[in-house]
């Protein structure tokens, strides 16, 4: 065979390979694998203008183009974490506590979505679900991050009581149920005293959700849709109910968080 001819064709094996790569890695996870997402359902873009200013549940305000920037970058470009490395965040048990953990996940999920036809309508359903129905554990909140605050198993077994980490993670888990992909951001947000001229530098603070839905992102902060909270030892019905926050556009998501962090987790239960 001519040099030249073989050369071509190497050229081209090559270059189909390094497609084929490009498309089936997102983030430092290859989401193409059996054990990870489907990534034929990602949108891959946002939807904004950032010149605009957007309405939130508080007000209209202008966005910080930095923050649009790399909420959009990190939206676009999650970690995706194995079966095995999202088990942290289901159980501290053996395979068969945590089937029986993702069994009632996903008999809850079936319940809260009964009814619902579409991904946004299923998204929102289990978004006003968790943050009418889990209340936000102030006794365990300087051990807030931690696994038994925050694991499926933790918020079951104390009667949905855990903290911001534990919403996102409970909301991403009752999407999986449902074949929705969802992921689980962390990031400073305008809060604890922080306003949102500062969000460019607010610490990181606060965990939210993305989701993926009839091809649209949307967002959920599950926390902030009520004030159910738990307090030495007391459950405290929530006094307002703010739906806004069940599904936000990009902009209006950016005007009040930052994404510093942005993570899939494959707990394997998807339909």
């Amino acid at each position: 065979m001519d040099r030249s001819l073989i050369i071509a064709v190497l050229s081209l094996l090559l270059g189909a390979v390094l497609i084929i790569g490009a498309i089936r890695y997102v983030g430092s996870g290859n989401i193409g694998s059996a054990e990870n997402a489907d990534i034929s359902v990602i949108p891959t873009a946002v939807a904004y203008t950032g010149s605009d200013v957007y309405t939130t549940y508080y007000g209209t305000f202008e966005p910080i183009p930095e923050v649009l920037e790399k909420n959009e970058y990190m939206t676009l470009h999650p970690t995706v974490l194995t079966v095995d490395q999202s088990n942290w965040y289901v159980t501290e048990q053996d395979d068969e506590d945590r089937e029986e953990i993702l069994g009632k996940i996903s008999a809850l999920s079936d319940e809260i979505c009964n009814g619902q036809e579409t991904e946004r309508n299923k998204a929102y359903a289990i978004a006003m679900w968790v943050g009418q129905n889990v209340a936000y554990d102030f006794d365990a909140e300087e051990n807030g991050s931690a696994r038994d605050v925050i694991s499926l198993e933790s918020i079951l077994e104390n009667d949905f009581r855990t903290t911001c980490g534990g919403f996102a993670n409970l909301y991403a888990a009752l999407c999986n149920a449902q074949g929705i992909y969802c992921l689980c951001l962390k990031g400073g947000s305008v809060s604890e005293g922080y306003t949102r001229g500062e969000l460019a530098d607010i610490p990181s603070n606060h965990n939210w959700n993305a989701v993926a839905a009839d091809g649209e992102w949307y967002y959920v902060d599950c926390t902030w849709i009520s004030d159910l909270s738990y307090r030495s030892g007391k459950t405290i019905s929530a006094s307002e109910v703010r739906s806004f926050y069940a599904l936000m556009g990009f902009g209006e998501m950016s005007i009040e968080h930052r994404i510093d962090r942005c993570e899939y987790r494959s707990f394997g239960i998807d339909e």
